[in-house]
Order: C-alpha cells, then sequence, then structure tokens
C-alpha cells in the first residue's frame, strides 16, 4: 500500500480535499489563546492549502496579526511543504492529529513543542471520518482515541520541553 503521506498528497492534488478552513470553527478560540499569551508569530502546522488566511477568511485579521506574521506548513502542499527550522510563540494545529499513525504521535506531538516558543493549540477528531482514501476501506482518521488519551500525549510531550513555560490547549472536534 502506498504510504500516507503519498495518499494525502494524492487528495490534496485534486483541489478539493483539505483546504484548511476546519480552522475557522475555532477562530475565536485560538484567537483568546493567541491574545492571552501575547503571541506575535504564529506556525499553522497541517495548514492545509491555507484558504482560512485568504480571502475572504482572512482569519489572521480576528486575531489582529498582520499575515507576515503567520507561516503555513503541510507536507501534503507543495507550496507549504517545507518544514520551518525555527520556534514560533504559538504554534496551532487544527483537525490533523487524527490523521497520525498512532506510533507516530508522540514524535508529531512533540514537533508541534519544538516549534512553539510560548504555547501550542490544537484540536482533534476522536471519531471516524466520514471518507475513506480513494480506492480503499482505509478511514482518513487513522488514530481515532478519545480526548483524554490526546490530553494525555500533550501532557507528555510538554514533559520534554521543562526549559520553555510552554502552554497548550487541545479542544475536541464536535
Amino acid at each position: 500500500m502506498k504510504t500516507l503521506l503519498k495518499m494525502y498528497r494524492e487528495m490534496a492534488d485534486s483541489g478539493v480535499q483539505f483546504r484548511g478552513l476546519s480552522l475557522l470553527n475555532n477562530a475565536d478560540q485560538v484567537g483568546k489563546f493567541i491574545k492571552r499569551l501575547h503571541a506575535q508569530t504564529v506556525l499553522d502546522y497541517g495548514a492545509g492549502a491555507g484558504d482560512a488566511y485568504r480571502s475572504p477568511h482572512k482569519i489572521y485579521k480576528t486575531w489582529g496579526l498582520p499575515i507576515s506574521s503567520i507561516t503555513l506548513y503541510d507536507p501534503s502542499f507543495k507550496r507549504h511543504e517545507k518544514k520551518p527550522d525555527r520556534r514560533f510563540d504559538v504554534v496551532v494545529c487544527s483537525d490533523v492529529l487524527e490523521h497520525i499513525p498512532e506510533d507516530e504521535v508522540p514524535r508529531f506531538i512533540a514537533d508541534l513543542f519544538n516549534h512553539a516558543k510560548l504555547g501550542v493549540w490544537a484540536s482533534v477528531c476522536c471519531r471516524p471520518a466520514k471518507k475513506f482514501f480513494p480506492g480503499t476501506d482505509v478511514n482518513l482518521h487513522c488514530t481515532i482515541k478519545p480526548l483524554e488519551w490526546w490530553q494525555e500525549q500533550f501532557t507528555q510531550a510538554q514533559a520534554l520541553f521543562t526549559d520553555l513555560d510552554l502552554q497548550w490547549e487541545l479542544v475536541e472536534t464536535p
């Protein structure tokens, strides 16, 4: 079977999937997190196509930030596939975690923290997706766990960064 990343890239190339709009559902909550931490820079880790940052949405305006303070990263999209090698005040990861294979979750979450100076905000869907990879019976959500399991993963990741006073917030996608 093809690797998950290759299958995600193929779906992304269709131009229909992974537009990055799920973030809009939590725009106010993310904005409050950013403001509480006085963040000036944001990395959207798993931004999809980044449509939430373009017209008509321009989510960064809701957060009171200029577009120049936002960096988008998503390995499924060529224009966002280069992973930054620096830290940002806040790392945002919206509806991505459930797409990570379970054995890669600890490393993935640690990488979110590794890119943050002040905090990590994330949302996770804890149920199967309505969609499957084309031509397969493989659900797009490959790690389906209760919110408490995900919270424990974040607690463990945070413990790796005791030199920083990193805050995190994790919400479940309804």
